[in-house]
């Protein structure tokens, strides 16, 4: 199936908390799913960016255009960017990748940015934080749903298809990146092409008879749209981070 209804993750934020240093998911009241940082600073040639303890996963942007990703399992968290003349939107996208439940960690485990960010050797403040749980499938369709253009940041896609009988099924994500999928409102769980799970399991339960909806959140990939399904589950394949 084609995914053609699409919009920027960006085009669908809720309303923002404003503070003057970032704040965790725990200050924000949120378990689980991703938190959007957004601040302004001012623009012109390249400064380092440097998050002090990422938890776990960052998308960062400027001015809506993905500019890399840090990942703390790689013990990432310093990123060049390139910033044009004026005044620059930044934006990063954090991902909480599940809670640490053993070690030191146990006590020491909130996420999203636990500390500081620094451009350049100065820390920035004058945040605004979008909280995205997605505790319900997001909405795709609006004003602003249309064909994405030549964006790199996330998108959301969403088709609706047909189903004669159902039964349990397979979302295959292999021509995918990484991010997270519903189907009829039933989150069904993140994936990332890395593996070694490559598909997304759908139980015969969560299907209609006729119409069904699909919506897929893209963080790395956003001009993928090919969705298709399988009668079995991938779950021994590894692929190298570089092959995104």
């Amino acid at each position: 199936m084609q995914l053609t209804q699409s919009a920027s993750l960006l085009d669908r934020l809720p309303a923002p908390v404003a503070s003057q240093k970032p704040l965790t998911f725990e200050n924000l009241k949120q378990a689980y799913g991703f938190v959007l940082y957004r601040t302004t600073v001012p623009g012109g040639g390249s400064k380092m960016l440097k998050i002090k303890d990422l938890r776990d996963y960052a998308v960062v942007m400027v001015n809506g255009k993905r500019v890399g990703t840090l990942d703390r399992r790689e013990r990432q968290d310093s990123l060049l960017v390139a910033l044009p003349a004026g005044r620059v939107q930044l934006d990063i996208l954090v991902e909480n990748l599940g809670r640490i439940n053993f070690g030191e960690y146990l006590l020491q485990n909130t996420k999203g940015i636990t500390r500081s960010v620094a451009l350049g050797g100065q820390e920035l403040t004058g945040w605004q934080q979008f909280g995205l749980p997605f505790d319900q499938a997001p909405a795709v369709a609006g004003p602003r749903a249309k064909a994405l253009a030549a964006t790199s940041g996330p998108a959301l896609r969403t088709a609706t298809f047909t189903v004669a009988t159902p039964t349990d099924t397979y979302l295959d994500m292999r021509p995918w990146g990484k991010g997270v999928a519903w189907v009829n409102g039933h989150n069904l769980g993140r994936y990332w092409a890395i593996g070694p799970q490559q598909t997304l399991y759908v139980p015969a339960e969560w299907l209609r008879k006729g119409a069904n909806t699909v919506t897929v959140l893209e963080l790395l990939k956003p001009q993928q749209s090919a969705l298709t399904t399988l009668d079995h589950p991938i779950l021994s394949e590894l692929r190298a981070l570089g092959a995104l």
